[in-house]
């Protein structure tokens, strides 16, 4: 099983680092990708001296176009892990997202919402969650987690467009409506002293308006939701 890691990064000179050094017990650093997503404080450099692949833009598009780019680049791996580069996601954490693909397409770390994790992010994390697992019909711990191994089929067929931090929450419950299974590893629940990029008055805007929106999709699917379902259905794919 051919595995790479691709790590969404935005002024994350500070943390990448220690991100890449910890992932080098299980991965080699040929099969990382450092999608830079406009930064300005010289994350690019920190992956270029550490010697992983880079990618990225000149300026800030969004978490779903870094992901999305970092799955084109990485389109020879059969199973892509993605994590934050502001060291929230523990690298330790590898081993069980591998050994829990063998019973699912995506495997999400789902956070403890322990006392660590800010309040309004507890209540927000929770509600989001049960609404993700009611669209799923499937158990979503954690739909806003960034730390992901998802199979390259999911990859490859699920239209989740691109955007920003909504994208995770669209790629559950779309690869969950097409068939796909999903799956979910517990991993520790870190906050120090890095800052969130996640913006609270636009971000969660728009994690609530992709949730209606598949709310509605529920009933009425999209054209390209349609057509994947009808993609998957011939005989030997």
């Amino acid at each position: 099983m051919r595995l790479a890691v691709v790590i969404p990064a935005y002024q994350a000179a500070a943390t990448l680092a220690e991100v890449i050094l910890r992932l080098d017990p299980y991965v080699a650093r040929e099969f990382i990708w450092v999608i830079d997503d406009g930064s300005r404080d010289g994350t690019g450099e920190v992956a270029r001296t550490l010697r992983v692949n880079l990618g990225g833009f000149a300026a800030n598009r969004g978490k779903g176009h870094a992901l999305a780019d970092g799955f084109r680049r990485s389109r020879d791996a059969d199973v892509v892990l993605t994590l934050d580069a502001d060291g929230q996601h523990p690298p330790e954490c590898l081993p069980a997202f591998l050994a829990a693909a063998g019973s699912a397409d995506i495997v999400v770390g789902c956070r403890q919402r322990a006392a660590n994790m800010p309040a309004a992010r507890r209540v927000a994390n929770w509600a989001s969650s049960r609404w993700a697992t009611w669209l799923a019909g499937q158990p979503v711990g954690d739909s806003q987690s960034g730390y992901r191994l998802y199979a390259r089929r999911v990859i490859d067929e699920v239209p989740a467009g691109t955007g920003g931090y909504e994208w995770e929450s669209r790629i559950l419950v779309r690869a969950a409506q097409l068939g796909f299974r999903l799956g979910q590893v517990e991993i520790p629940t870190v906050y120090g002293e890095e800052t969130s990029h996640l913006n609270p008055f636009r971000d969660a805007p728009r994690i609530v308006g992709t949730l209606a929106r598949l709310s509605w999709e529920k009933w009425v699917p999209p054209a390209e939701l349609r057509d994947a379902r009808a993609r998957m259905s011939v005989p030997g794919r």
